[in-house]
């Protein structure tokens, strides 16, 4: 059985390793020092975590997120083409124009759910008469509110 200080002696080890070939290969990612020293992403994180040169490093991302997306978003843009288009599944094709339009809503400062349609169709009801609408023995007060909406 192993002492603590052995074990502690071995963490501070792996530490100095992770650290070491991240400095040496500033182009590795940390999933690939992780598979390279045979130990999980997370002790590869926590590692780089406590180093301060990866700390500046976190920041500079930090600051420049957005930016940085934006350039991610245009790369798979630019992948998408005709031919991909045409050998997609309609499901994915829905939802992926499903959110490009949405996205694009956002950006456009405009509203993302469909309020005119909910509007339309709450007007409607009001409208109906209560036997139309299964409301005979409805209370007549309710049942009876008109709401004016601009279409």
């Amino acid at each position: 059985m192993r002492g603590k200080g052995s074990i502690k002696s071995e963490n501070l080890a792996r530490l100095k390793d992770i650290i070491s070939l991240a400095k040496r290969e500033p182009s590795m990612s940390r999933r690939e020092i992780a598979k390279e020293l045979k130990v999980s992403r997370n002790t590869v994180d926590k590692a780089l975590g406590k180093a301060s040169i990866f700390n500046e490093e976190t920041e500079l991302f930090r600051d420049q997120r957005g930016d940085i997306l934006d350039s991610k978003v245009a790369l798979i843009l630019k992948a998408i083409d005709t031919k991909k288009v045409s050998e997609a599944k309609l499901r994915d094709l829905a939802v992926s124009a499903g959110i490009l339009f949405d996205k694009s809503r956002l950006e456009s400062g405009l509203s993302t759910s469909n309020i005119t349609s909910w509007c339309a169709i709450v007007a409607e009801s009001h409208r109906r008469k209560p036997e139309e609408k299964g409301l005979e023995s409805a209370n007549r007060v309710r049942t009876d509110e008109t709401v004016e909406v601009e279409s």
